[in-house]
């Protein structure tokens, strides 16, 4: 295969990219896609870091609604996060892939702690390293433990690959007339308070000039398409 134009890259993933979650994880045909993609791109030489949302399980914000303070609420939903990584974890291993699992906050022996330097030798020695747990404190949601962790993680791009095929100058659900932008500035996402991540993870990969490109995972080949720039999705 060509060498990859991206050496290192963050993927986030939704929960909704991962399984149906009621009871028992429920593997659609756009995971195992993404699990392809993410073994060709570690044969390619890309080194791929994961951090996985948790919504397909559950989100802090319902879970507020039933009467959770919002503390217990999204500490609820970094735990449903912990979830999917095991679950991603064990998917992987199943093809082969070699994984290393890092939660933000302690799970006794199920989960290693996330220790950057560590996790940066993984990626080097051709490890996938799946990062969960969010940042490990409530009030900012897994976009932002993206940023995060592709700061510390020094990551060539963020792939945010979620259920939108990229970003609109507004909704596209509520205004017919949304137009839809290949190409935008972090301020013009910040200032336009375009809401397709996290305000806070724009304003960390802007600070550390990480480009980030969202787009729908349901593409075909979408993080191999991302990898070698073609246009696709929002840069």
């Amino acid at each position: 295969m060509n060498k990859p134009t991206y050496n290192r890259i963050l993927i986030k993933l939704s929960g909704e990219s991962l399984f149906n979650f009621d009871g028992h994880a429920n593997v659609g045909n756009h995971l195992i896609h993404i699990v392809q993609q993410i073994r060709d791109a570690v044969q390619m030489g890309s080194q791929v870091a994961i951090v996985l949302g948790g919504g397909n399980i559950c989100r802090g914000r319902n879970m507020v609604k039933s009467g959770a303070k919002r503390v217990t609420a999204d500490n609820v939903g970094m735990l449903a996060t912990v979830i999917n990584g095991l679950i991603f974890r064990d998917i992987l291993d199943k093809e082969q892939i070699k994984t290393k699992l890092y939660s933000a906050f302690q799970v006794g022996s199920m989960v290693s702690f996330f220790e950057p330097r560590q996790a940066i030798d993984d990626l080097e020695r051709g490890y996938v390293v799946i990062c969960c747990g969010g940042t490990g404190n409530p009030f900012v949601s897994t976009d932002t433990a993206a940023s995060l962790r592709a700061i510390q993680l020094e990551v060539g791009a963020v792939f945010k690959l979620t259920n939108v095929q990229g970003v609109y100058n507004k909704d596209p659900n509520q205004h017919e007339d949304a137009v839809f932008l290949p190409q935008c500035t972090f301020d013009q996402v910040i200032t336009d308070q375009i809401k397709v991540m996290d305000t806070e993870a724009f304003r960390h990969c802007q600070m550390f000039i990480i480009p980030i490109h969202i787009a729908s995972f349901q593409e075909s080949n979408i993080i191999l398409r991302l990898i070698n720039h073609e246009n696709i999705g929002t840069k």
